[in-house]
């Protein structure tokens, strides 16, 4: 099976897309090149190398692709997983990674790593991001799609997305404490605890209302660092 993804590249008004040396280099910093690769004296042989490699895999991958083995600008290993990825570029503003794996939980693993470091990554003091969020499996040899996932550039867009019960519980309760806090001192000039069985009543519903709240904000809380740490693609 292969994952695919594309990722977009910044724009610099003085000096235009990245290079290919450029995103070679970077591409290098996460530490998956090979070391037939690495122990090469220059540049041309690398490249010359890496796209030895990469018709291997190329092999595996429907015809339409292989006349893009001529693209390939890195070839990367991922030791942990047994994983090998090519990444092409067909266009000055994209570069394409395609991992390759016969097992689907570890090619999962895989894409969430790679695309974690590309996130993480700048280049050109800019950041880089997945087009369109998406990320396709498809079966070996074919285009038929196994499974699609979305990326989450934003943990915390994500966990307002996926948790929104407890935000709920947080925004209503801290409005209607304002209304309970405000609205009877504007109309009547008493404050909460105050004013006798109204006032006590008010100032229990308050602290229902803030309780709430609080534990609303906890479990959101919670739920942003489990995303921030370890959910990169929802499948």
């Amino acid at each position: 099976m292969r994952a695919v993804f594309t990722v977009d590249l910044p724009w610099s008004t003085e000096t235009g897309f990245p290079d290919d040396l450029q995103l070679i280099h970077l591409l290098r910093s996460f530490g998956w090149e090979p070391v037939e690769v690495c122990e090469l004296a220059d540049e041309p042989t690398k490249l010359h190398k890496c796209r030895e490699l990469a018709e291997v895999l190329f092999k595996d991958m429907p015809p339409t692709a292989v006349s893009r083995l001529e693209h390939v600008i890195f070839y990367g290993y991922l030791a942990d997983d047994y994983t090998r990825f090519v990444v092409v570029k067909l266009v000055n503003g994209q570069i394409t990674f395609r991992l390759m794996n016969d097992t689907l939980g570890r090619l999962q693993t895989s894409t969430a790593k790679v695309i974690k470091k590309i996130l993480d990554a700048p280049l050109n003091a800019q950041s880089l991001k997945v087009s369109n969020n998406l990320v396709v499996i498809y079966e070996r040899g074919n285009d038929y799609v196994v499974m699609s996932g979305r990326v989450v550039p934003h943990p915390l867009k994500e966990t307002l997305r996926s948790d929104r019960k407890s935000v709920l519980l947080t925004v209503v309760p801290l409005l209607l404490a304002g209304f309970i806090i405000t609205v009877p001192f504007l109309i009547f000039g008493m404050t909460v605890g105050t004013g006798g069985l109204l006032g006590v009543s008010l100032e229990r519903l308050l602290t229902a209302l803030l309780t709430t709240a609080l534990v609303s904000v906890l479990n959101l809380i919670e739920t942003y660092i489990e995303i921030y740490r370890n959910r990169v693609i929802v499948w």
